[in-house]
């Protein structure tokens, strides 16, 4: 996703003018624990990749998604429209 979908004009457009992203990765280093029990509280599985839009305000969640998909569902899904 992040080299083939996030770049791709769709998607980095919705992302740079409507969200801040912040990444957790959790695929190795000294805090690797730490890192993916944030990832268990925040969206609830250990999924690879896992794709949390939270509330800035509330810190609520909003919506997430679990695995890769393709360009146009992905800006569905940041839009927040129901996906099929």
């Amino acid at each position: 996703m992040e080299e083939d979908v996030f770049p791709r004009p769709a998607v980095a457009g919705v992302l740079q003018k409507e969200f801040i992203e912040a990444r957790l990765h959790n695929d190795g280093g000294p805090k690797k624990d730490d890192t993916r029990a944030r990832q268990k509280e925040m969206a609830g599985s250990f999924a690879t990749p896992v794709y949390v839009v939270v509330d800035p305000k509330t810190g609520a969640t909003l919506r997430q998604r679990a695995g890769y998909t393709g360009e146009s569902t992905f800006v569905e899904f940041l839009r927040g429209k129901a996906l099929e």
